[in-house]
């Protein structure tokens, strides 16, 4: 039985796995519940072969049972366990089609799905001014209750032989999904208000980086955070912007991981090629998502970063849309180009649509594990 996460380990290392590791979602909580029966019926299979080996699973990871067992079943090599980030403080109100969260720092969202996309409408911000700045008080991010329990989650994941990814809010994104947003503003306050700027990615990046050291002393062994710096044509800033402002704050995360002998997975959507080299230069270990709706060629960033870089994606946010030829053909061009001498992690830019065909999501899992299989191109 392949073990994901020495696969994944060696895919990052850039050496070849036996099988290339994949980390499939869904789009929207519609489309997984369209899937949900199907991953039921895998999660029952699972769950009763593993009884009759082993007995009853564990009660005290009985949640974080069910996520490897759907882990299991999509063929995931990579689960999340532990967050250092802000979280959810109180549902405001809540209907059939959205509900209203308040964050921590303050911030109210609007979350639901509208047709069939998955969206969220910021709402409120606790920044207007550079006034608010001062009286914020966000929680504190060395409170030992926030990392309850992380560490033997950690410990369970691995030894079931799967890989353990511990999140952090992202620096450019946390503040405009948590402090002052959205992101027009922002951006206004990067061009206009550099100073003002300054002080607001500090005062995230100071609570992530606390987070950080305190996921990574209980044992995280990849840091993850969303970052999301450009669209299709470009970065949402200048790239030397993000040199004088956002990146010495991912240098300092990426250092204090490698500290302590962990890796990084920073995602972002956009065309962000221009800052590929800095990221390469800080030794970012993965990069995701590699979308082809975001002109991030995989080819070219295989070619010049491939064995430096470990890229994560590659899959079209359109493979929903596709006959199930074109489904293969896309599969299969993905593997052939990203999984030679390892450093590459098939997953999507986009995810698992609910307008899949079911029968493709069937054949595309059922093909994802045939062809992932490391061996000489003749399938």
């Amino acid at each position: 039985m392949v073990n994901r996460f020495e696969c994944v380990l060696a895919t990052v290392l850039h050496e070849e796995p036996p099988v290339t590791p994949q980390v499939i979602d869904f789009t929207n909580e519609m489309a997984r519940a369209k899937f949900l029966p199907i991953i039921e019926e895998g999660v029952r299979i699972v769950k009763e072969a593993e009884k009759a080996a082993y007995g009853l699973v564990s009660r005290e990871f009985s949640s974080l049972d069910r996520v490897l067992k759907e882990a299991d079943f999509m063929d995931n090599f990579i689960v999340g366990v532990g967050s250092g980030g802000f979280r959810v403080k109180r549902t405001v109100e809540a209907s059939d089609e959205s509900y209203v969260v308040e964050w921590e720092t303050g911030a109210l969202w609007r979350m639901g799905t509208a047709k069939r996309i998955w969206a969220r409408e910021y709402i409120k911000y606790p920044i207007e001014c550079e006034e608010d700045l001062e009286k914020l008080e966000l929680p504190d991010p060395e409170d030992p209750e926030r990392y309850e329990g992380v560490e033997k989650a950690i410990r369970y994941v691995v030894d079931r032989g799967f890989f353990p990814i511990s999140s952090i809010n992202g620096f450019f994104s946390g503040v405009w999904y948590f402090l002052r947003g959205p992101l027009e503003v922002t951006l206004k306050d990067i061009y206009i208000r550099r100073g003002f700027y300054k002080k607001l990615i500090a005062k995230i990046g100071e609570f992530n980086l606390k987070a950080e050291k305190n996921l990574l002393e209980r044992g995280a062994l990849m840091i993850g955070w969303v970052e999301d710096l450009g669209y299709n044509k470009g970065m949402f800033i200048h790239p030397k912007l993000y040199e004088e402002l956002i990146y010495p704050w991912h240098r300092k995360a990426i250092e204090l991981a490698h500290k302590h002998g962990a890796f990084v997975n920073m995602h972002s959507h956009g065309n962000i090629n221009a800052i590929v080299p800095l990221l390469v230069e800080a030794k970012l270990d993965v990069l995701n998502p590699i979308g082809p709706s975001d002109n991030m060629d995989l080819k070219r960033l295989k070619e010049d970063y491939g064995d430096r870089l470990c890229l994560q994606g590659g899959l079209s946010k359109h493979m929903g849309y596709m006959s199930l030829e074109e489904l293969r053909g896309h599969l299969f061009d993905r593997l052939r180009i990203g999984s030679s001498s390892g450093g590459f992690i098939l997953s999507s830019e986009g995810d698992i649509p609910y307008e899949m065909n079911i029968e493709n999501f069937r054949e595309f899992l059922k093909m994802s594990r045939k062809y992932r299989v490391n061996r000489p191109l003749n399938w």
